[in-house]
């Protein structure tokens, strides 16, 4: 990165224009790191915000455009021919294909974050014939997106670069860790399923009378009831303790940056200082309103509503399910509402100062209630969309699928509107949302061994 930045206080903009456009055409050059330098020298004074952003914006979206006519043209031929001397292999063009083939135009969106596709997007896309029009309209988004927020990324934390690096580690780890469990449990699973006998075949192999005697012993029978998809405490109980686990630690350590004065604290100001000085009256008005929509006091109220009337219906149809329902849903958002606001008091943190407020609040600051109550509220209603009466709206993989997708879009602008008004700190609104990671883990994993409880119960009833 230094030598990058050698570079941009030497040649500025045209560093940063011909840099992205070469790797948006399907040079492997670093264009996202020649953003985040750039942003860095913008916090120093060398470079312009404005510009640094704009030139950022015109290279990816030109070079993405110059990528697509070449793949459109040339083909899948050429592309193979030439691309060699760019590390563009068979194997790799062809996954690019798959993924594109899936996603559509989405992907030349999502192509742009991910270093590796964003050398083959343009090109992939083009080969395969995209509508210009459609591609334009996903290349120009994604563009101004990605470069937007590299430049930011750089500007805001260029002069706190220990604090990027602790917070991006941990960040990553809790992303890793979620992603790889929840990959590695299904592939197991499904694995399992389909080849009962391979693992008959592999237990004898092995030895399978000392495997089955170490399953039939005191601990691999805990192990066992430990990871079982059926078992009333089983994985569910498993997997709710490593979400509890891990969102606590991220909300442990947020607390100990702030509460030890960290390096996070400027950060904090920084961010809080250019959202101020970048405000615009139409946008902090649309801003509140999202944030009255999507306020604690509106989302507790709503699932209050919500699973009273899931009870009264409940106890009407002597529906289980409607029961569950209501009392999970009330438990996790109203319950969310309650633990912020104590530990607000509890740590008594100011809010940040009126000068750097753009819409004027007081009282206690951290954590912040609205990141908590959405993210706790969000995630009910995406475990509860699988029963009924929400599984009509959102049974489907699919459809839970995009209601996750939803919760974490609402909850990252629910989030940025409270930072952009000045009414939270940065650090307030990341322990928001590990705290409700948390509360959510707690209360859904108690309603999940609950559920089963009763399913089990039932089912020796009937038997």
């Amino acid at each position: 990165m230094g030598n990058i930045i050698h570079l941009l206080s030497q040649y500025g903009y045209l560093i940063i224009l011909f840099g992205v456009m070469a790797e948006s055409m399907g040079v492997p050059l670093p264009g996202e790191t020649i953003l985040i330098s750039a942003g860095i020298l913008v916090q120093r004074g060398g470079l312009d915000l404005r510009y640094a952003v704009a030139f950022g914006i015109l290279g990816a979206v030109v070079g993405d455009q110059i990528g697509y006519l070449a793949g459109r043209v040339g083909g899948r031929s050429f592309v193979l021919r030439w691309g060699h001397y760019l590390f563009i292999t068979n194997e790799r063009l062809e996954r690019a294909e798959a993924f594109f083939t899936r996603h559509g135009g989405k992907a030349v969106f999502l192509a742009r974050f991910f270093s590796g596709l964003r050398i083959f997007g343009a090109l992939v896309a083009g080969i395969s014939r995209m509508r210009w029009r459609t591609f334009f309209i996903y290349n120009a988004l994604g563009g101004a997106v990605w470069a937007t927020a590299a430049v930011l990324v750089g500007y805001f934390l260029g002069s706190s670069l220990g604090v990027v690096g602790r917070w991006t580690g941990r960040a990553s780890i809790l992303l890793i860790a979620l992603v790889l469990m929840a990959l590695i449990f299904y592939l197991i699973y499904r694995w399992a399923v389909r080849h009962p006998e391979q693992i008959q075949r592999a237990f004898e192999r092995v030895g399978g009378r000392y495997v089955y005697s170490f399953l039939e012993s005191p601990v691999g029978v805990w192990l066992k009831r430990r990871f079982s998809p059926s078992g009333v405490f089983g994985l569910s109980l498993t997997l709710g303790l490593v979400f509890t686990g891990l969102f606590s630690w991220a909300f442990g350590g947020v607390v100990q940056d702030v509460l030890a004065r960290d390096p996070l604290v400027r950060v904090d100001l920084a961010v809080l200082r250019f959202f101020h000085s970048h405000g615009e009256p139409y946008l902090t008005a649309c801003v509140n309103v999202f944030e009255a929509i999507f306020s604690p006091e509106s989302l507790s109220a709503l699932a209050v509503l919500a699973g009273i009337a899931l009870l009264i219906a409940s106890r009407r149809q002597r529906d289980f399910e409607m029961w569950f329902s209501g009392v999970a849903l009330l438990a996790t958002a109203a319950g969310a509402l309650g633990l912020s606001e104590l530990l607000k008091t509890l740590f008594d943190r100011p809010r940040p100062p009126a000068s750097l407020q753009l819409v004027h609040e007081v009282g206690h600051s951290f954590p912040s209630t609205h990141a908590t109550v959405v993210v706790a509220a969000g995630v009910a209603v995406w475990y509860l969309s699988g029963f009924r009466p929400l599984s009509r709206l959102g049974g489907s993989w699919r459809a839970r699928t995009r209601i996750g997708l939803a919760v974490i879009a609402i909850a990252l602008l629910v989030g940025l509107g409270r930072v952009y008004t000045g009414a939270h700190y940065p650090s307030d609104v990341l322990a928001g949302w590990a705290l409700g990671g948390v509360w959510a883990s707690v209360c859904l994993t108690a309603a999940e061994i609950f559920r089963r409880l009763h399913k089990e119960k039932i089912v020796e009833i009937g038997g």
